[in-house]
């Protein structure tokens, strides 16, 4: 009689599991973060709104223009898109918070500069098809500068910025602060192309990689070269692992016209 051997049954393998780590959302403003802000920008002298991201500030301050976007504005720590004073004050702030700061002139536009006021014949702005106004700005070669005065056959102008020397204030907000990847490289694509919907693009990393799949109407933006010049730096920034970055589009072949059968 012959045996049957016992077999053991062999248990399978427990499939390991695969865990994603999602980046903590950031809550304080470090000196790497990209946020979203809100600002309003006087000259502490006298309280004039000269800048603000907001349109009903605009408005009240007789600045609001019909083609500028009001909304918050994309800052990236460190990247020098707003004063290098202003920007060392965010950090530490968290999202929802308020500040003023106050930026001298050595770290806003500057002192002013006597050697800047100059006074130019009016035969010399004729040829460059200027007629010097009073108040009025008015651009010489590539100097641009306000009229101060027009003293018969010669024209004062003042080439120094009209914040030089002056106290600057900003009244400031934290909006939001910018933690997931995908998120940062959206974001700093809309800086760059911000008429085009966000749902239009595409993002991904993979081994060291970012591809952005770019909508045809891109093509149609003026000097869309730059902007994606722009769009690949900032993407190797936010994402300082990845070694290139693809910015792809992708034409489909169009149908053919439908024959008529009548």
């Amino acid at each position: 009689m012959s045996e049957k051997k016992k077999t053991k049954s062999k248990k399978k393998p427990e499939a390991k599991k695969t865990t994603t780590t999602k980046k903590k959302e950031e809550t304080v403003v470090g000196k790497d973060s990209l946020i979203y802000v809100d600002y309003s920008a006087t000259t502490k002298d006298d309280g004039v709104v000269f800048d603000t991201t907001m349109i009903e500030v605009a408005k009240d301050s007789m600045i609001f223009r019909e083609n500028d976007r009001y909304e918050p504005m994309l800052v990236a720590i460190g990247w020098n898109w707003l004063l290098a004073a202003l920007e060392e004050e965010l950090v530490g702030m968290k999202v929802g918070e308020s500040k003023t700061v106050e930026i001298p002139p050595e770290k806003g536009a500057g002192p002013r500069d006597p050697a800047k006021v100059k006074m130019i014949a009016k035969t010399k702005l004729a040829k460059h098809k200027t007629r010097p106004v009073k108040g009025e700005s008015i651009t010489f070669g590539k100097e641009r500068g306000i009229v101060t005065a027009v003293l018969g056959r010669r024209v004062r102008i003042d080439f120094n910025s009209p914040l030089a020397g002056r106290i600057l204030e900003f009244d400031i907000t934290i909006r939001e602060i910018v933690s997931d990847q995908l998120d940062k490289l959206k974001a700093i694509v809309k800086r760059r192309m911000p008429g085009i919907p966000d749902d239009d693009f595409k993002f991904s990393v993979a081994r060291k990689i970012i591809t952005i799949e770019m909508p045809k109407e891109t093509r149609y933006i003026q000097d869309v070269q730059y902007a994606e010049i722009g769009i690949a730096a900032d993407a190797l920034k936010v994402v300082p692992k990845a070694k290139e970055v693809k910015l792809v589009v992708t034409f489909d072949r169009p149908e053919p016209p439908k024959e008529n059968t009548t």
